[in-house]
């Protein structure tokens, strides 16, 4: 059994091209949509030209994967921004830690 993995170099490449839509103003709620499409687009140009079912399964593959390596790194950014603050303590609104009377 030939058990390989086509196209995965190109997981990078479509996180980068969505950030840069995303830059350019792209609606952030197409962002997944668009990571899909590209995944595809890229699969039948660079991984199975000649095999359009295989290219869009791997393309729709990749796509997902994308968007769930973006969402899960944002998701721990955010958490780990959440923390540092809840250890900080809270502050005003110019930022300034709030001292307890």
């Amino acid at each position: 059994m030939d058990i390989t993995v086509d196209g995965i170099a190109l997981l990078p490449v479509i996180i980068g091209v969505v950030q840069l839509f995303k830059i350019m103003g792209f609606p952030t709620r197409f962002l997944p949509v668009l990571s899909i499409v590209i995944g595809i687009v890229l699969s039948y140009i660079y991984v199975d030209p000649e095999d359009f079912k295989k290219a869009f399964l791997i393309g729709l593959w990749l796509g997902l994967s994308a968007t769930g390596v973006h969402s899960g790194f944002k998701n721990t950014m955010i958490g780990a921004s959440n923390k540092e603050q809840k250890e900080q303590g809270p502050k005003d609104h110019k930022n300034k830690p709030v001292r307890k009377p």
